[in-house]
């Protein structure tokens, strides 16, 4: 059980570090929009577009981080004053829905991977596969994490 402690450990802070290389680059591009713009008077192009591809990356990433912290938004309020199985079995059914729903948007996030190959950006001299690619593999990281969450005995998945 410790080797998939210690991977699941590994996981989150590669994500978190990867999340937070995306936001400070994300900041800076914005950063260097709104200067480009607004003070310059010489807007670029391709800037509004990459933060806001930038702006889904981190999003999807740190969702899996949120999904392994158990940080996700959650109204527990009737789950508390449940008995201790019957709370267990919510969480259980809990992780099914989100496992469910995380396979979902892995799928059809994957058709618009494909999709995106015939497509290119406007503002960017890539395929559009690139950006949508954070949908699939945001969602897949998510059920990876929480999968592993169960796999390690997480109780804070309860409730």
């Amino acid at each position: 059980m410790q080797v998939l402690q210690r991977l699941t450990r590994g996981l989150i802070c590669g994500l978190g570090l990867t999340a937070n290389l995306l936001l400070v680059a994300m900041l800076a591009v914005i950063g260097m929009q709104v200067l480009a713009r607004f003070v310059l008077g010489a807007p670029t192009m391709w800037a509004e577009e990459l933060g806001r591809y930038l702006l889904v990356a981190v999003t999807m990433l740190g969702s899996a981080i949120l999904m392994e912290k158990n940080e996700h938004i959650q109204i527990d309020t009737f789950v508390g004053i449940l008995p201790p199985r019957v709370q267990i079995a919510l969480g259980w059914l809990r992780d099914a829905i989100s496992l469910t729903v995380c396979g979902l948007i892995a799928w059809y996030g994957w058709t618009l991977v494909g999709i995106g190959a015939r497509q290119s950006s406007t503002g960017l001299p890539i395929k559009m596969s690139l950006p949508y690619l954070a949908i699939p593999v945001g969602a897949a990281l998510m059920a990876l994490v929480l999968v592993l969450g169960r796999l390690n005995g997480q109780s804070g998945r309860e409730g």
